[in-house]
């Protein structure tokens, strides 16, 4: 007996670890003193998986903007669950204040995108003020090259985030399972091999950006921001979207 290709796919899967559901269906069976074969026809049908949670909250956000919008209008110190997930690819983190006893005292961590880990004079300025007048006072420089910036109440998110983009900077895809950050050698040689490896740190910051109108529509009520990402305008002549 031969059997078709798309049978030989089948059964190997039968016989493999994956479960999957096969069924059979003898074609034409002919007597077999007749020159040719019996065909099996294989359907092979893939189990279904269940989206993990996360990502199904990826797809009903509506492009990373549900629940979080509502959320940030409501009178509440925090923000749900739910809008706490979206509100990673925004650069956020929800924490509460340990230090203090009783409610929950809710504020929020919020991280710069900083390829290649550079940091422009203006930014720091920008960041300094802003942490001493809307943060807890201080920056924390992490293991990715990018700036932290705590304490910062639900109230003043707006305010600290659309600064930060209409400066030419920006905290979009800085937390949650999305690449946060590119980094590269902090060593300021200029030679062609250390200035190919910070050029392209900005290049694959911006391919691997989340791309989502939510981001100005929440933040800047849908504005364009001020000025462009400052990797962004450097690595304008690829072409990247």
């Amino acid at each position: 007996m031969r059997f078709s290709s798309v049978a030989t796919a089948g059964l190997a899967l039968a016989a493999s670890s994956t479960p999957c559901t096969l069924a059979f269906s003898p074609a034409s069976i002919k007597p077999h003193h007749v020159a040719s074969s019996t065909r099996l026809h294989v359907q092979v049908e893939a189990p279904t998986k269940k989206l993990p949670k996360i990502e199904q909250l990826k797809i009903n956000s509506d492009y990373l903007r549900d629940p979080l919008k509502d959320q940030l209008q409501t009178e509440e110190i925090g923000i749900s669950k739910d809008a706490y997930q979206i509100m990673k690819y925004h650069g956020s983190y929800q924490q509460n204040n340990r230090e203090k006893k009783g409610p929950k005292d809710y504020q929020f961590m919020l991280r710069l995108k900083q390829p290649a880990g550079e940091l422009p004079p203006e930014l720091y300025r920008l960041l300094d003020d802003l942490s001493a007048n809307m943060g807890q006072g201080d920056l924390r420089a992490t293991t990715r090259q990018c700036f932290q910036m705590h304490g910062i109440l639900k109230g003043n998110l707006k305010t600290v985030i659309s600064s930060i983009m209409n400066i030419g900077s920006s905290t979009v895809g800085a937390c949650g399972d999305v690449s946060r950050n590119v980094m590269t050698t902090p060593a300021p040689f200029d030679t062609p091999a250390y200035n190919f490896a910070r050029e392209y740190s900005k290049v694959f910051a911006e391919l691997f950006r989340p791309m989502s109108p939510a981001f100005s529509e929440i933040w800047l009520d849908g504005e364009k921001a001020a000025s462009i990402e400052t990797w962004a305008k450097e690595g304008a002549h690829h072409n990247v979207d």
